[in-house]
Parts: C-alpha cells; structure tokens; sequence
C-alpha cells in the first residue's frame, strides 16, 4: 500500500504529505487522530470519542462535532476527498470509526511490526535478525510516544499498551543481549530505555546484570543503588526479588569494591620552596575539579603538585590515588591509558578489566567505581591529553591534579581543564630553596655567591637543587666554588649532574626533547643561534629558512619555548645552552642559520629606514630565500618593531663582527640611524660599537660604506667627544668630494652645520647653505628637506627669522611631497620655534599642534619639543587650555624619557626647557597641579 504521507507518533504526533509537514489542527482534532493511532486498526466508536473529549457532561452536538472532526482527519490523508466519500485511509465501521495504515506510513506501526520480526526470528533460532530487528525497533521507539498530549488522555489503555509494549521489547532485547555476545551492542539503547522507566523494576535488574556481564559490575552496583533509593523515595518500597537477585549476581565479583582508602601520595620534599607565586592560581583551580600544571623539564611540577595535594588530602576523605604515567620516560615506554585505568582500579581495590575488554569499558568501569566518592587523583608526567582523558572521573566530588610539561591545550579546550603554567622561581623563592638545602649559615657567609648561583641556574629549580646537593654532601665545599665551575665550564650542563643515571638537567630535557617531531627538533636546535632574550616569529622563522608555525606551536606545548607576547617567543637560558650543544653536534647548521638570521635583521632595518622615505644607504636587491623580514604598515608599526628588537639588533650586529660580515653589520647600523634620532637615544649607547663596525668596514675597499660609517661614528661621538667627531667627519668629506658623491657631502655639510660642539657659528652658516647646495644638485627630496630644516633652524638661531621662516615653509613642503611623515613632524617644530622667535604666535601654535596630532608613537623628540613650543606660544595669545595641554604633554614626556634627553641634547639644554615650560605654568598659576 502506498503513502503519500507519513505519521510519527513518538516523540510527539506529527504528520507529513508529499515530505512537506502539516499543521494537524486544533487540540480536539489531535486528541481524535492520537486515539484513532493508539487503536492500531481497531474501531474506536463514536461514544468512545465523546467520552474521550468531553470526559463530564458531554454537549447536544457531540456526536455532530466528532462527525465534523473526523471529516477534518480524512481530508489530512486525502484532500481532494468529496464529503459523504468514504475514503481510503479513515473508514466508517458501524457506529465508529478505523484508521488503516501500514509500516511505511507511520513509526507506531512500524515498531510493532519490528518487534513481531524480532520475535519470529528468536523463535526460528536467527539471533542475528532478531538483534538487528530489536535495536531497529528501539531506535524507532526510544523517544515518549505521544508526547505533548494531556497527561489523562494517555492513561487510557490503547496508550498505556504502547508504552508497555516498548518495556516489554526493552526487557526482551535486554534478555537477549545478556546471553548473545553480538546482541552487547544494544547497550546504549537500552541504558535509555532504562533511564525513561526509572521504577520498572525487570528493566533496572536487566540493566544491572548486563552491566555485570559486559564487565562494568562497578557500575551495575552503582545503579543498584540508585533504583534502590529511587524506589524508596518515590514508593516507599524495598527492591523486588528480581532487582534482589540481579545485585547479588554483580556483587559475586571477586573485583568488587570493599570499601578500600587509598593513600598514595609520595612523600613531600623536605626542601621544598612554597610558590606563593602561584597559590592564587592554584587555589582559583580547585573549584575547576581538574588542574593542569605544566612547566619545561626541571621546573619542579612533581614537587609542586605533590605539596598541594597533602594539604588538600583532608579535604577527600575516600583517597587520594597516585600515578606517574611516565609521559617523558627516558627509555620513551610511557603507561597506555588502559594500563593506567587497570593500576586505577586496582589502586581503589576493583580488580582490573577482562582481557578482551575495550578502553571505553575499562574508564566506563573506572568513572562507575568512583560514582559518589570524594577522591584527589595525581596523575603525574602525563605525555598528552589522550593519555589523561580516559583517567577522568565522570561525576563531580573529586580533583584531578595533572602535571605535564606538555600544556594539554586538548584538556583545556574540551574538559574545561585550569591551566596553571609553572615558570622558574623568581628570586626569593629561589633563595629560600637554597636555604632550606643549605642552612642559612652558609648562605649567609657567600652573599655575592648565592646571587650569582641563582643567576646561572636561571631559576631553575632541579638545576638549583643539584647545585645545593654538590655543597651540601660534602662539608668542605663552597657555594663559590661551584659558581667557578659553572662559570668556566665549556657547558653549564656538565656541572648540573649528579652521577647517578637519568637525575641532572641534561637527561630532563633529552627526554623532552626525544617526543619532538624532526621539524620541532631543528626548530629547538636552531633556536640557540637568536642572541635575544626573547624572539619574534619571524626572525626564527628565517633562522630556520622556513615556516615554523606548527614547529614552534609544537615547542610551546611541551614548554620548550615560551610564549613572550604578541607573536614573540622566549627560551629558558639552560634549555638554550643544551640546543646550543645540540646544534653544535650537528654539522653545519649553525652558519647558514647565523646567515639568514643577520640578514633577516638587514632587511628588517632597510623596512624600518623607508618608513622614513629617506634616501637608503644602499639598493639591497630582492629578499633572499627563506629569510622573512617583517612588514611594516606605518611608522607605528616601525618603531614598536624596534622597541621590541633594540636589544636584540645590538646582539645581532656583535654576530655579524664575530662572523666577518661587517657589510651586513654596518648596514644595520646605518638603518637604524633615523629610528634612534626618533626615539632621542643617547649617541653615546652605539659609540663603541660603531667604531668596531667601522674597522671592520675600512677593509672592505667600498668608498661609499666608508663615507656613511665615518658620518654615523661621528654622529654618535659630536658629544662625548667632538675631536674625534670633527676628524671623521673631515675624513668623511674628503671620500665623499674624492667620489663625488653630492648625496654624502649634503649630508656631511649638514652634520657639520647643526652641531655647535663641531663648529663656530661664523662657520656653520655656510656648512649648511653648501649642503642645501649639493642636496639640490643630487635632486634627492629627503635630503634637501634635512638640510633646509636645518638651515632655518640656524638662521632663526642667528636672527634671520625671515629667511628662517622661508627655509622651514620649503622643507615643510618638500618632506610632505616625498611623504615623509614623520620628519614632516620634526620640521613642523622648527617652523613653531621659527615663528615664536618672529613673534607670530599663532603660527607657532598651529604647527606645534600639527607637529603633536602627525606625531608617530614614541617620537619622543617631536612631543617633547611640540609641546614646549605649544605651551608658551598658545600662552602668548591668551589660550590658557591649549597652554596648559602643551605643558601637561611636555612634562609627561620629560618624565619618561628625560634620561635620554639629557644623553642626547646635555643636562643644561634640558634644564633651559623646563625652566621655559615652567615660566608658562606659573603664568598660569597652576604648577602644582600641572607637574
């Protein structure tokens, strides 16, 4: 028989027609279809269905109104139906009424015919159809059926058939899956089955002896029990024979529990160093009921965890349970999770799972023997999240404590698992542990060497702790005299041992390092060629030639690399002395590496310099392979990039020395010229090195390195020491004219003209009119602007203002067509100083105001020198607010950075400043509040 429609009755009564659902109608109609369905096939009469709708005092028009129902429901199945038509699918039979469907048109029928299959097949001995039809039926049944009806209209008896027949073929799988292995399966339909008829007493026992049979008698006594008070609860009454018998049967287990208290936790350090660093981490964790503590190897997670956990074994009156699952093993055999909930089980006295039994079984069984239980699990040097999963307890009242030093993102991502990071001790913690190893009579006698041990173990708290134990074995020793030997060791590591096997520094990261995949290894060894305290993503990427990303996220994981700020890494000083004797085993990965390291930050400076629009000292070409400058976007950009990387560039550039590249470290250094006037530094700081780099640069035979080293050297001396300035900037010249070089000798001209300690003013005048000279005939905008910019400036400081003030207008303009933003920042302050000196104040407040809204972040000279120049200028013309923002701005600045200031410019420059700014702040009688 073919359907246009179909009917679902369990999980509530729907209908579709042509795949399309429809709308049954009003409550009245959905009360009449449901009875004619719950009948399944019989006749349900007329007054059947009056008494169904109108339970007391039924209406005249009852029977009417059924009529009109019925008329409704037929033409749900056939809308086309004529009235007074019979139809094919609701029929009038005497006084009442059937509703005729099959298997395929409605699940109700089609669970009750799966089931008459099911049993023929049993009856015929066919156990494999018969499992198939079973768990096809209770699939097809497993939802209420009916639901969403009045809860009195299924209390009549064709309803309550229904969900007795699903007990009844609930019962019947059951029987059969506790006799055919095959029919195990079935399982997960019918712990359902079961959780929807708590108070069926021959499902719950067949449910338990199941339990039994498949291995689980932890949980059959488990929900033993929870039937057991469910009934009492609700009933008022004791389990039945049948439920009696089913729990003696689970509890003829030899592995079933007997009330056994584990105790396990090792035994606390005595010279243990409290983290009090990490008690608010700890403590927040607790509640989480799973805390992870991972760390690099050697950090102290064990000692740590194993503390914690004794304070808070009162708190678990039913054990606490531990277990190393040998994560890191140095012979690589780490405890597979079903070993491990097997030694669990065992550990709470239930003995361990049949052989054949899968690992969900086991934890199935583990998780059911801690139900109701309040118990602290340590499971100590877990390798990954897959080997702690299956560990888990399944319900709430135990805490689970992990120490790895995998991070197990996979825990905290899917368990909800606290992660608390354990990094090295910071100094007090650190000297406490040397005094609880060592007494604090011999700390006492050896400051200086107690500071410099911490220094050199890099707060690690093993590497700490071998040391102690060299001092405190033998009587005579001296904490010097293992800060000598850790100072002049070829490697640190070597000193870090102990003699015995697999118990120094050195096998603790080994074993870390045996779990690396080849790329994370590279990665690891390559990473002892950054001489940085810490290290973008992109420079180690050049440093390996390659992307690194799934390599470094391999690192950070098992907390052989550190995440150190946005897209910045950092590497502990120890773990970086053993990828430093990894690399050095290698062969020949040190000097490519060290390469494209250097040229990395070769071109990285060349991005930075063009944020200037300056002329660059050099046409680098094409990046080379494998080696992946940053890009930078804006100025912004450029200089939070050397912030970041000042040390790291000084660090690189003593690299390149080392190496003979002394081309790739005088680029660097020329690069980095417009950067450190942006950021005021002292010359002073880059002296000494860029003396080195210009010996070095002398060898090469290149005129044109030359001419711009001995500028650069001479930049950075014009303070400290103008004699030595003068000279190289004489030497400098005479290559430059030798060349004709017209670019160098502007430049040169304009060093020796804005520079006091250099030059007598007579002299200076004419230095800066010929660099203005030679800057027009190189045609190169970025020089003339420098040049003019200074020419202005000098001859406002000798009472040209007028002339000064055309200069400033023309660099101003030149610097914005060559796009120069940020000197245009620095121009726009002289054209304010310019003006102030010619008295037009108003102009003088404008530019210092434009100077302050273009100024790039951490230009610290032009917001220094604007905010001066607003302060006094916006004074002069009655804006007390605008005064008092230029003020509040130069203060603020100088506060910052006025060491830098007083390095670069002197202390009485500086001085003269603020004594200018703060002339304003009394006319404005609020110095107080302003500084």
């Amino acid at each position: 028989m073919t359907t246009a429609f179909r009917l679902r009755v369990f999980g509530g009564l729907r209908m579709w027609r042509e795949g399309v659902e429809m709308a049954i109608g009003q409550p009245r109609q959905r009360v009449v279809l449901a009875v004619l369905l719950a009948s399944r096939g019989a006749v349900v009469s007329t007054a059947e269905l009056v008494d169904v709708l109108w339970p007391e005092d039924p209406p005249a028009s009852a029977v009417n109104q059924v009529q009109r129902l019925i008329g409704h429901i037929r033409r749900l199945f056939e809308p086309e139906l004529l009235n007074r038509e019979p139809g094919r699918w609701v029929r009038p039979v005497g006084d009442g009424y059937r509703l005729r469907l099959d298997g395929s048109g409605c699940d109700l029928v089609s669970f009750f015919d799966l089931v008459a299959s099911a049993r023929a097949a049993l009856a015929g001995e066919d156990g494999r159809d018969a499992v198939q039809k079973y768990e096809q039926a209770l699939e097809t049944a497993q939802a209420r059926p009916f639901a969403g009806l009045p809860a009195g209209l299924l209390e009549l008896p064709a309803f309550v058939s229904v969900e007795v027949a699903r007990n009844e073929a609930a019962v019947e799988a059951a029987d059969l899956a506790i006799g055919e292995l095959r029919a195990r399966r079935l399982l997960p339909l019918l712990i359902r089955y079961a959780a929807g008829a708590p108070l069926h007493e021959p499902l719950q026992a067949r449910l338990i002896r199941l339990f039994a049979v498949t291995g689980r008698r932890a949980e059959a006594l488990v929900h033993f029990e929870q039937v057991r008070q469910r009934l009492a609860d609700e009933l008022g009454a004791d389990p039945g024979a049948e439920l009696m018998a089913a729990h003696l049967e689970a509890l003829s287990d030899p592995g079933a529990p007997a009330g056994h208290r584990p105790a396990q936790l090792p035994l606390q350090a005595a010279g243990f160093a409290a983290r009090d660093d990490l008690a608010g981490a700890l403590e927040a964790g607790r509640g989480t009921g799973l805390v992870v503590l991972s760390g690099m190897g050697g950090v102290g997670k064990t000692t740590l965890a194993v503390d914690w956990a004794h304070r808070l074994a009162p708190d678990f009156p039913d054990g606490q349970l531990f277990l190393d699952l040998r994560g890191f093993d140095p012979s690589g055999r780490y405890l597979r999770p079903a070993d491990a909930v097997d030694t669990l089980l065992e550990s709470i006295g239930i003995a361990p799972a049949p052989a054949g039994d899968t690992l969900d079984a086991r934890t199935a069984r583990f998780r059911s023997a801690l139900a109701g239980r309040r118990m602290l699990l340590l499971l100590d040097n877990a390798r990954d999240s897959a080997q702690v999963g299956p560990l888990l307890p399944g319900a709430p009242g135990c805490l689970v404590v992990v120490t790895s030093r995998n991070r197990l993102p996979g825990l905290v991502a899917h368990q909800g698992a606290w992660p608390v990071h354990i990094g090295r001790l910071n100094l007090a913690t650190a000297r406490d542990l040397l005094v609880r190893r060592l007494g604090a009579e011999r700390m006492t006698a050896e400051p200086a060497a107690t500071d410099e041990l911490i220094r050199l173990c890099a707060g690690l708290p093993l590497a700490l702790s071998i040391a102690a134990a060299r001092v405190a074995i033998d009587p005579a020793a001296k904490l010097s005299d293992v800060v000598g030997d850790l100072r002049s060791a070829a490697h640190r590591l070597d000193v870090l041992e102990t003699g015995e096997r697999d118990v120094d520094v050195r096998s603790a990261f080994s074993s870390s390092c045996a779990l690396l995949t080849e790329p994370a290894a590279r990665l690891f060894r390559l990473l002892a060629v950054h001489p940085g305290a810490d290290a973008s993503v992109e420079s180690i990427a050049s440093t390996a030639g390659a992307d690194v990303r799934a390599a470094l996220a391999e690192l950070t994981v098992l907390n052989m690399a550190t995440p150190a700020g946005a897209g910045r890494v950092a590497v502990h000083d120890l773990l970086r002395e053993y990828a430093t004797e990894l690399l050095d085993a290698s062969g020949g990965e040190r000097a490519p590496a060290e390469q494209r390291l250097v040229e990395h930050y070769v071109f990285g400076t060349y991005h930075a310099y063009c944020m200037f629009r300056l002329a660059p000292p050099v046409d680098l070409g094409p990046v080379p392979p494998g080696v992946f400058p940053p890009p930078f976007a804006d100025m912004s950009a450029a200089m939070a990039w050397y912030a970041a990387e000042r040390a790291t560039l000084a660090a690189v550039v003593d690299l390149a020395l080392d190496r003979g590249w002394a081309r790739s470290a005088a680029l660097i250094l020329l690069h980095l010229r417009p950067l450190r006037s942006a950021r005021v530094e002292s010359p002073v700081d880059a002296l000494e090195q860029a003396l080195r780099v210009l010996r070095a640069v002398e060898d090469l035979g290149d005129p044109g390195l030359e001419t711009a080293m001995l500028r650069e050297v001479a930049v950075s001396a014009r303070y400290p020491e103008p004699d030595l300035a003068r000279a190289l900037l004489a030497r400098a010249l005479a290559l430059a004219e030798r060349e004709n070089d017209l670019v160098a000798q502007a430049q040169l001209h304009r060093n020796m003209g804005i520079n006091p300690y250099l030059v007598p003013a007579p002299e200076r005048l004419d230095h800066l009119r010929r660099a203005v000279g030679f800057a027009r005939r190189a045609g190169e905008p970025s020089v003339l602007a420098y040049a003019l910019e200074a020419l202005a400036g000098e001859l406002s400081d000798q009472g040209g203002r007028t002339a000064a003030a055309a200069y400033a207008g023309e660099a101003f303009r030149v610097a914005g067509c060559a796009g120069m933003a940020a000197y245009q920042t620095v121009i726009a302050v002289k054209r304010a100083e310019v003006a102030f000196g010619a008295g037009d104040l108003r102009t003088s407040a404008e530019m210092a105001e434009w100077a302050l809204v273009h100024a790039a972040p951490g230009a610290n000279y032009t917001l220094v020198l604007a905010g001066l120049s607003l302060a006094r200028a916006a004074l002069g013309i009655g804006d007390r607010e605008r005064a008092r923002a230029g003020a509040d701005l130069f203060y603020d600045t100088l506060q910052q950075h006025g060491d830098e200031f007083v390095a670069s410019w002197g202390a009485a420059e500086v001085a003269e400043y603020r004594t200018i700014v703060d002339r304003v702040v009394a006319a404005l009688g609020s110095a107080d509040g302003l500084q």
